[in-house]
């Protein structure tokens, strides 16, 4: 009777870990359960992530680099086709995007639904106002439209 038993053992030993994870996930104490409502965005009734697409965040540095503001200026020379000394730098900060769009989703794409730290810029034309987004690193950016 004593080899039988030995024979369950490894089966009763498994089903403990797999009940005391369960246990765990399921309940967990109000610190592991404050740590995975915080780790996830929340989502709207479509899946959205309802978090802002400008929600603030303490930069890396207390101003955005050089190389991505010199950047930035590129890129919306490049794209309103105009000499990148015509505008100048009316504001910057940190963000944290709600998602790899950068805060400027464009229809029909998909984005990786990520909190991702970077930058958005304001550039003043001629009283119009450019605003272009970027990651932390400024290897993604984006003219966004509306200014915004």
């Amino acid at each position: 009777m004593g080899s039988k038993l030995s024979q369950f053992i490894p089966c009763i030993a498994l089903v403990a870990a797999l009940a005391l994870i369960l246990a765990t996930a399921c309940g967990g104490n109000g610190e592991e359960r404050r740590a995975a409502e915080t780790a996830a965005p929340p989502a709207t009734e479509s899946g959205a992530s309802a978090f802002p697409l400008n929600t603030p965040v303490q930069p890396a540095n207390e101003t955005v680099p050089a190389e991505i503001q010199l950047a930035a200026r590129m890129l919306l020379a490049d794209e309103l086709g105009i000499a990148e000394g015509n505008f100048r730098l009316d504001s910057s900060e940190g963000v944290g995007w709600s998602d790899a769009s950068l805060g400027c989703p464009q229809e029909g794409m998909m984005y990786a639904q990520v909190i991702t730290p970077g930058y958005r810029l304001a550039f003043d034309l001629a009283g119009a106002s450019h605003a272009v987004h970027s990651n932390s690193d400024g290897s993604s950016m984006v003219v966004c439209g509306d200014g915004r």
